[in-house]
């Protein structure tokens, strides 16, 4: 059975149309879809008796169930989200001030490799639908109360966001959409790893949402090193998103995962500031969250505050714009894909 969900606009208008329903009773179960959230096609209280009951025998209301939620003293929400195959995401849900953040997933899995990554231990398995990727939306925004709201979207999590394009760009539509769940496209931020023709597809969609792009090292020969499936040399990637801001007006953000020893040193600090040191961008730097199984097996380690300092001296010397990411959730699996990691140890015990 098919979820409410996953209908586009004209879909659920047909649908309500074979059951004799008019086009504005669409257009008001839709709005209890996204506007209101609601789990039961019971609820939508304003759509006649004999529509809701035809909808509930053809579809469900959702794709997905939560199926697991760790909290962090900090107050950040990991969700662990199964879908109706038995695949399961996270999402994350992160408080800071009076600004509430959440990171979704775009993939089952990541093919993308990162050494130091989680998501990307067991592949990918599959891309997520548009109605899955927006509707961890709606299952984080239920979980806030009722005087803390959403501000800001983070295409961040699991998954290689440009090589699902097809899911997310109606994905975001949806998250934007004053009709729908109505976040405003200067709140939503994509991440890639750095495919430059799909960051041109991207860039010709509609409205204009945030780009970062997950650099971590501007040298090629260390950025492999670092992710393995990287195909496009930095230059590319770089000239890729400048073309970016140049089309959209939007300062791109330059994402570093740190990790003591192999991409924090001063030549690699030096290195970012020939790639980007002329462009209009912010570099954000992120401390390795420790994952326990790629910490042993792979040596890697979080470098220390003084050398995490260091680098961001040597950026800024070098006229970068720059950002040191806080750890958040550390003490509840913070890393992208370690509760998924977890769950996926447990079910197979």
């Amino acid at each position: 059975m098919r979820a409410l969900t996953e209908l586009t606009d004209q879909e659920l208008a047909d649908a309500v149309a074979e059951l004799g329903g008019k086009p504005f009773q669409a257009r008001q179960a839709s709005h209890w879809l996204w506007k209101h959230g609601v789990t039961a096609i019971d609820a939508m209280k304003n759509v006649p008796t004999r529509l809701r009951e035809g909808l509930a025998a053809r579809f469900r209301v959702r794709a997905g169930e939560l199926a697991q939620v760790d909290e962090a003293e900090d107050g950040t929400q990991k969700l662990l989200v199964r879908w109706a195959d038995g695949e399961t995401v996270e999402c994350v849900i992160i408080p800071d001030g009076e600004r509430t953040t959440l990171c979704v997933s775009s993939q089952v899995g990541c093919p993308v490799a990162c050494v130091f990554c989680a998501s990307g231990m067991f592949g990918v398995r599959r891309n997520l639908t548009p109605g899955e990727i927006a509707e961890q939306v709606l299952l984080a925004r239920a979980r806030l109360p009722a005087d803390r709201a959403l501000t800001n979207l983070v295409v961040m999590g699991m998954g290689e966001p440009m090589l699902n394009l097809d899911g997310l760009l109606p994905a975001l539509q949806r998250i934007h959409d004053p009709q729908g769940i109505g976040m405003g496209a200067r709140r939503i931020t994509v991440s890639t790893s750095g495919y430059p023709r799909q960051m041109e597809r991207f860039a010709a969609a509609d409205p204009s949402y945030n780009l970062a792009v997950s650099l971590h090292a501007a040298d090629d020969e260390l950025r492999k090193c670092l992710v393995p499936t990287a195909t496009a040399p930095v230059r590319e990637i770089v000239a890729a998103a400048h073309r970016y801001f140049g089309q959209k007006g939007r300062e791109v953000t330059y994402e570093v995962v740190l990790l003591e020893g192999v991409n924090d040193r001063p030549q690699d600090a030096q290195a970012m500031v020939e790639a980007l040191g002329a462009l209009p961008c912010t570099v954000n730097l992120i401390p390795w969250n420790p994952v326990e199984e790629i910490a042993r097996d792979r040596g890697l380690r979080r470098p220390s505050v003084p050398r995490v300092d260091a680098f961001a001296d040597a950026l800024r010397q070098g006229d970068l714009k720059v950002t040191v990411r806080r750890q958040r959730g550390a003490d509840r699996s913070a890393a992208c894909g370690q509760l998924r990691l977890r769950h996926a140890g447990a079910n197979a015990g």
